[in-house]
């Protein structure tokens, strides 16, 4: 692995645990309701989009490389 790859991927696993540790302390600060109605449009959001592409899971898992 060149030492562009190790360092992107280092970078990356950095700022995934620094979301991951925000979110933890965002859902232990904010009371239930108020995060869980931006968790609901979020989600709904995803959910929507996955409907009107015009791919199959199948195929999106190849195209993701974990098929």
């Amino acid at each position: 692995m060149k030492f562009s790859e190790r360092k992107a991927k280092e970078i990356n696993k950095q700022d995934r645990d620094w979301y991951v540790k925000f979110w933890a302390n965002y859902v232990r600060t904010h009371k239930d309701s108020e995060w869980g109605k931006q968790q609901n449009v979020f989600i709904n959001s995803l959910m929507q989009s996955a409907k009107q592409t015009k791919i199959s899971a199948e195929d999106y898992l190849k195209i993701k490389g974990e098929k």
